[in-house]
């Protein structure tokens, strides 16, 4: 089982693409805070500098990204100190109508235009998981960085071509791609970053083993002992070990979990109780409704028309 996909894939991202932009010297774009959404800037050609929410302005360069997986507000500009203007105001100022790209900028003529291709990714609001929380307000991918990495290369070459060209389809296809971008930003920052949590957890030896059967196997008896077994410890041990890397208990994880596959099955499947019961470890509708209830602070049936009226 290869838990980070599983993760991932619950996500249910959906990638939309802003514009591709062409911005003059001296420039400056404020992108404002957005819940749920995950922001990506990628320089196709030029450079320029970025700031998420109070932290300091890193320059970046032809080829590099930044990923913002909170949604933040954070700043592009074309030099460290720049004035900026809020995205609203640069579309009023320039009349961009969502065709061609994004000119905007001062009459600096000394230097080409910065072209970036930006957009978003919405997560599926049903989603929660200790991992989306584990991300920092920015990762930041450096073209050197991806020397190595053919796939994640070959990914960006592709989006850019796609964003320049203009051929009917290409919105479509740079939003597909972009959600591949996402997951491969966050294979790359997991790959690369001091592990935390779930990443953590996943690199211990000991721990990993657990993660594995409660994703593999959801509706299994995951009493405390089984998973202590399972990761060749006592139960003590592994109980402390767990709630140290991960920041919950065992029981609360599955429950989390169980509850996560719960909710896809009430929105994107017409079984009845019983079965979604029985699908995510309960013995009848009664207890699985209780646990959902005490979950969400709502009844599985309710959250269901809920969803289905929505």
């Amino acid at each position: 089982m290869d838990v980070l996909s599983e993760i991932l894939d619950h996500v249910r991202l959906r990638g939309s693409l802003y514009f591709a932009t062409s911005f003059t010297r001296p420039w400056g774009v404020l992108v404002p805070r957005f819940q749920r959404v995950a922001r990506f800037h990628m320089v196709v050609r030029g450079s320029c500098w970025v700031g998420v929410e109070d932290g300091p302005r890193v320059q970046l360069e032809t080829g590099d990204l930044v990923l913002v997986p909170h949604g933040a507000e954070h700043v592009l500009t074309s030099d460290a100190d720049s004035p900026v203007r809020t995205v609203d105001e640069v579309l009023e100022i320039t009349g961009f109508t969502g065709e061609g790209a994004l000119v905007y900028g001062g009459e600096d003529d000394t230097s080409a235009p910065t072209r970036l291709v930006c957009g978003h990714f919405e997560f599926d609001e049903r989603f929660d998981h200790p991992l989306l929380r584990e991300l920092p307000a920015s990762i930041v991918i450096r073209w050197a960085d991806r020397l190595d990495g053919a796939a994640l290369e070959q990914l960006f070459s592709f989006i850019a071509t796609e964003a320049g060209a203009g051929k009917p389809g290409h919105e479509a296809v740079t939003r597909r791609l972009s959600e591949v971008l996402f997951v491969q930003a966050i294979r790359f920052w997991a790959d690369t970053a001091e592990p935390v949590g779930v990443l953590r957890a996943l690199a211990d030896p000991r721990l990993a083993p657990a993660l594995r059967a409660i994703h593999g196997d959801p509706a299994g008896r995951w009493t405390l002992d089984i998973l202590a077994r399972k990761s060749a410890l006592g139960r003590s041990a592994f109980a402390s070990r767990f709630r140290e890397t991960m920041g919950t208990t065992p029981h609360k994880y599955v429950t989390a979990w169980r509850m996560q596959g719960a909710r896809r099955l009430l929105t994107e499947s017409n079984l009845s109780l019983e079965r979604i019961a029985l699908q995510v470890g309960y013995d009848s509708a009664a207890s699985f409704s209780r646990a959902f209830s005490k979950d969400m602070g709502t009844s599985p049936g309710a959250y269901r028309r809920a969803r289905a009226g929505g």
